[in-house]
């Protein structure tokens, strides 16, 4: 059985920033810094009024010599995104799963361009891989079913997360679409492996944050409504036979409820953690003979444990407790025999894998992978090995597969990619910087390795350029790991930094909360902290530090530029949130009801919504800003996009504006890759060769 990440939950909702996606990914003391509670000063223009009403903004058109400058510079663009992942991005939990003969495998890759599925030759790892799924359209997701005929997966529509479920055979003819009803977003249908004529799945609107579970025949027809949760949730596993599924309620960013619905009559039981208590659970599972009921949680503390409960009781019969690190949370794979299971320990900024006996819960082997941002996928039928993901500094994500009894990995995929063996050497440390109240922050440095290592008896090098990419989230992390973007800028001669401020995931429960709402201004100091120590470094050029970020990195950008605008010498902001009070009025329902512990309730907490809003204090902004968008995101509306560029535009600040029309909260195709690396490239030459802003 195989733990699914929960594609709604409170550490995924605004995230697009997976191991290989470009970041799942952020000033100096003497500068002056504006509070994010300070009035607006005459300087600082009183910020536009939000309006869903208005007309979109227009993109940037370039001249034929910015035109000229991008393609001179899309060889490089070119050879970075053409090393593509063999993984669909931070929204898929697709690694490899194993078909029910262990011969082959299907697993999701950009390679022609667009994340589709494809299926593999367990044995010739190097040889061409079947095209599964085919353009235009992104697939993210993919199984076989029980009895091997038929493979289910996902597809939207230019990224509008609009999910429908189909069905085809494994040579990629007989497409159906087993869910051509009404737009809704759909999670990855659950297949029992005593029921192969059945699927389980849920399904949300937009408009509320509600979800709803079915069952459908895997023939098609119409689906059966088992259950309304009037909170956003998602499912984990079904028992053996589909009677019974595990369900994660979120009523907040901090607490899941898992409980047990039956799928004939949506009765529901509540299973952990008991009632009264509140604790974030990672991950639930049924033991495959269904008498156990696996849970991954922080029992509402700084811990991080495995739980065996008795499926009837609920009584608890053994534990796994993680202790380096303490508090990270933990993904669970169990095998098909029921003997083991196999663990994926979020770290942070690196990811780690274990193998339990699943009996005594006793720690059987770690599997020795390298620092880098690693997944467990699946186990294959015969429980003797499952499926990694593993992404590296100078190496794409890729997928490989893990012995069970020794921990041994050999690669899954074999697949050689142009350009990669011309990039510069990189390389990669993990530093941790002291923050105003003692905190440490972690921060993945890259740098060209000339840069990182010259020879003692060289003249000093000169001093790089720096960029600060921040992840989204905004309980997310960056892990050490292949990014395109830093590979790039990297190969350029700039040095790149990811920090892991507070509110980031993998470093302890009351670290990730660290930054909730009023708390956000602690946050803001961890930035500054960021900027100051990067500039006291002696491989940065301190005159030109720039903030990049997307999602929730893209709203750091944009707190950056207003709250230390002279900190930063140009922003980079992908789809970031420009006013929180717009934003959650025409966000996603889910995300909006989650984010109530996060941010604020937009009906009730007005002024502190308003006080965390770059649009308040847009007039501060001196420095040039590149904004990205994509014309289809269902979670931060292209409205943020333009509200940003239309304010700056008004005041003559630099800005350059990119919308990609076929893409979602994502920059999923190589073709939209290649031109923002190339955009970005210029516009922030031109930016750090300007003077600084005053």
């Amino acid at each position: 059985m195989i733990h699914r990440i929960r594609l709604v939950a409170p550490l995924a909702v605004l995230l697009a920033c997976g191991g290989d996606l470009p970041q799942q990914a952020s000033p100096s003391s003497a500068a002056p810094v504006v509070s994010p509670s300070a009035p607006r000063t005459a300087q600082a223009a009183a910020a536009p009024a939000p309006s869903s009403t208005l007309a979109p903004t227009e993109p940037t058109t370039l001249t034929e010599a910015q035109k000229q400058r991008d393609a001179a510079r899309a060889a490089l663009a070119t050879a970075v995104v053409g090393a593509y992942p063999n993984w669909n991005g931070f929204f898929s939990t697709l690694i490899a799963n194993y078909s029910p003969d262990g011969k082959r495998i299907l697993f999701g890759s950009l390679r022609d361009g667009v994340p589709e599925i494809y299926e593999g030759e367990v044995a010739k790892p190097g040889a061409a891989p079947r095209v599964v799924t085919a353009g235009p359209e992104r697939a993210i997701w993919a199984r076989y079913t029980v009895d091997g005929g038929s493979i289910v997966f996902l597809r939207d529509v230019k990224g509008d997360e609009n999910h429908h479920i189909w069905r085809v055979k494994p040579d990629g003819t007989g497409a159906t679409d087993l869910t051509p009803g009404e737009a809704l977003h759909r999670g990855e249908p659950l297949l029992p492996p005593k029921r192969p004529d059945m699927m389980i799945y849920t399904a949300s609107r937009t408009s509320s944050p509600a979800v709803m579970v079915y069952t459908q025949s895997l023939a098609g027809g119409e689906p059966k409504l088992v259950y309304t949760n009037p909170r956003p949730g998602s499912l984990d596993e079904p028992t053996s036979d589909g009677s019974r599924v595990l369900f994660a309620d979120v009523p907040s960013g901090d607490e899941n409820v898992v409980f047990e619905i039956e799928t004939a009559t949506g009765k529901t039981r509540r299973i952990y953690p008991p009632e009264g208590k509140k604790a974030a659970v990672f991950a639930s599972a049924y033991s495959p003979d269904d008498a156990r009921i696996y849970i991954a949680t922080d029992e509402g503390a700084e811990s991080s444990v495995v739980l065996t409960l008795d499926s009837k009781t609920g009584r608890e019969l053994a534990r796994y407790a993680s202790r380096a690190p303490a508090a990270a949370p933990i993904e669970v794979v169990v095998a098909p025999r029921g003997n083991r299971l196999a663990l994926r320990v979020n770290a942070g900024n690196h990811g780690e894998v274990r193998i339990l006996d699943a009996a005594t819960m006793k720690l059987e082997r770690v599997v020795k992978v390298p620092l880098g941002d690693v997944h467990v996928g699946s186990f294959r039928e015969d429980g003797k090995e499952f499926s990694l993901l593993v992404s590296l500094p100078d190496k794409p994500a890729d997928v490989y597969a893990a012995d069970a009894a020794t921990g041994a990995v050999r690669p899954l995929r074999d697949d050689k990619r142009t350009g990669v063996d011309s990039l510069p050497a990189i390389d990669a440390t993990i530093e941790d910087v002291k923050a105003f109240d003692g905190l440490t922050i972690p921060i993945n440095r890259y740098l060209p390795r000339a840069a990182a290592k010259p020879p003692a008896s060289s003249p000093p090098a000169a001093k790089l350029p720096t960029i600060a990419m921040f992840h989204g989230g905004p309980a997310s992390s960056s892990a050490v790991r292949w990014n395109p973007f830093a590979r790039f800028f990297v190969a350029l001669g700039y040095a790149v930094i990811e920090p892991n401020v507070r509110g980031s995931a993998g470093f302890g429960r009351a670290y990730e909360q660290a930054d909730n709402r009023e708390r956000r201004a602690d946050w803001l100091k961890d930035v500054e902290t960021v900027n100051t120590w990067a500039k006291s470094q002696p491989w940065c050029d301190p005159d030109r530090v720039v903030v990049w970020g997307q999602s929730y990195g893209g709203y750091t950008t944009l707190m950056a530029l207003t709250r230390q605008p002279t900190a930063w010498r140009a922003g980079v902001d992908l789809y970031g949130v420009t006013d929180l009070k717009r934003f959650l009025s025409t966000t996603d329902a889910a995300i909006r009801s989650v984010f109530v512990s996060e941010f604020g309730d937009v009906d009730k907490d007005g002024p502190l919504l308003d006080r965390f809003s770059p649009l308040r204090d847009v007039g501060a902004i001196v420095a040039p800003l590149f904004v990205y968008t994509g014309q289809n995101d269902p979670r931060v509306p292209r409205s943020e996009a333009d509200a940003i560029v239309r304010a700056l535009r008004a005041r003559n600040v630099p800005v350059e504006y990119m919308v990609a029309p076929d893409e979602g909260h994502t920059v999923d195709r190589n073709a939209n890759k290649v031109e923002l690396l190339t955009r970005t490239a210029r516009f922030i030459e031109d930016a750090t060769k300007a003077p600084p802003p005053r």
